[in-house]
């Protein structure tokens, strides 16, 4: 056995942590500008799409996480085959080329904003989270919930300094389209140093053959296999442990893979809805202006908080027994929204279920890859168990815009945000009930 697997890491520790930084600095910028829409929704109701509905703005925000999140079950054969490296990098240039077209958006022009930001932006996010996190997974043999959920705490921390950064710079002389120019060149060199830090996972002693064709190690992630391998396969199978023996079975015939599936579905449609409104909702409840700048960013600090401290303790006690309690308290928190009518409950509750949302991302995908057997295609199972959690967010944000109406009667998007969390984590937790996970 090679030393690489028995030290915890595929090729090596330096490369597995450098890999870890780079997958940190481009989610920094892809999903750090995603969760700061809550800035752009305030500031597109308030004054540059003035004239389109909350509901309608929030269609924006809610077409970026669909494509961030459901391109993957596409893009998962791609990545099992040995393609991740030019997804990362179309990903990358989609991503900051079509940032620079939203600087050029004219305000009340709906459908440039929608193109640019909604759509196109949208497949770049896509193209970059999923590849990093599987690439990441495969570097690591131990400490894996940690790793995967150091990597979207980049995000987290993107969202605090990108969502302090518009702010100010909405509301400075620039205007909106320097701002976002500014933004997009922080993302450019982030996503230029992120790429060039990524290792493949990969024993540099194997031949780089066409994808697919070529030998892989044991251990591999990887959709392709020769005649050869798929020979051995089956002689191992016939000789070794029974259980080992099994073939893994698809995924959606998985019962407790189908239930986080639907879990991923119903956390999806009211996960977003305090990020997206928060802002919002202090501004119009008298709450200091300032504050309410610095709401989003408070959230979303403690919300990388929540992407590595509950990763660390499910290497330890599993992620999916992890996971479903942090689903518990964080949909309960939900309800707390309605009190953040002064300064303290703005900043409890953004520190709380700031904690608890980003717990509720960065070990969705490690309590997949803890019930998915060994050898089974773990990219393929990823992007297909993000796709109802993209469907949710898709639908959910808008629909709790739509409840509170021109009125805003804030109360009836809370209780279907809250109630559709609390019913995610019932779902998951029947499968956490129904068998013992992977660690």
């Amino acid at each position: 056995m090679a030393s690489s697997t028995t030290d915890g890491y595929a090729r090596g520790k330096w490369r597995a942590w450098l890999t870890v930084v780079g997958a940190f600095f481009m989610q920094f910028s892809v999903i750090g500008f995603m969760s700061a829409f809550g800035v752009m929704q305030a500031y597109y109701v308030r004054t540059f799409l003035s004239h389109s509905s909350a509901s309608a703005i929030s269609w924006i925000g809610s077409i970026q996480t669909l494509l961030d999140l459901t391109l993957g079950a596409f893009l998962g054969p791609l990545l099992d085959r040995g393609y991740l490296r030019h997804v990362l990098i179309g990903g990358s240039v989609i991503f900051v080329i079509c940032h620079f077209l939203l600087s050029l958006a004219q305000p009340q022009h709906y459908y440039q904003v929608l193109l640019s930001q909604g759509i196109g932006m949208g497949l770049g996010m896509g193209s970059i989270f999923l590849p990093t996190s599987v690439l990441v997974s495969q570097h690591f043999h131990k400490k894996k919930a940690l790793a995967m959920g150091i990597v979207p705490a980049g995000g987290s921390l993107g969202a605090v300094a990108f969502s302090i950064a518009l702010n100010y710079l909405f509301n400075g002389p620039l205007g909106f389209g320097w701002a976002i120019r500014i933004i997009a060149f922080i993302c450019l060199g982030l996503l230029l140093v992120g790429n060039l830090l990524l290792f493949d996972a990969r024993p540099a002693t194997q031949p780089t053959a066409v994808p697919g064709i070529q030998e892989k190690p044991p251990g591999t992630l990887t959709a392709g296999r020769t005649d050869d391998e798929d020979a051995a396969t089956k002689t191992d199978r016939t000789s070794g442990d029974p259980e080992e023996a099994a073939a893994p079975r698809p995924p959606l015939l998985d019962r407790r893979y189908a239930c986080i599936l639907v879990q991923g579905f119903l956390t999806g449609l009211g996960l977003w809805f305090p990020p997206s409104y928060v802002q919002l909702f202090a501004e119009q409840h008298g709450v200091g202006r300032e504050l309410s700048f610095y709401s989003l960013a408070i959230l979303n600090a403690a919300n990388a908080l929540g992407r590595v401290l509950p990763n660390w303790l499910g290497d330890r006690w599993g992620a999916l027994a992890v996971y479903v309690p942090c689903l518990v308290v964080g949909s309960v928190l939900q309800f707390a929204l309605l009190g953040c009518t002064t300064a303290y409950g703005l900043v409890l509750f953004t520190v709380f279920y700031g904690f608890f949302s980003g717990t509720a991302v960065s070990l969705y995908l490690p309590a997949v890859a803890s019930i998915s057997a060994d050898g089974a295609d773990v990219g393929k199972r990823m992007g297909i168990a993000l796709f109802p959690v993209g469907i949710g967010a898709l639908v959910g944000t808008p629909i709790g815009g739509a409840l509170i109406g021109h009125d805003y009667v804030w109360w009836k998007g809370v209780v279907f945000a809250a109630v559709t969390g609390l019913a995610g984590a019932a779902v998951a937790g029947s499968a956490l009930v129904r068998g013992p996970c992977r660690r």
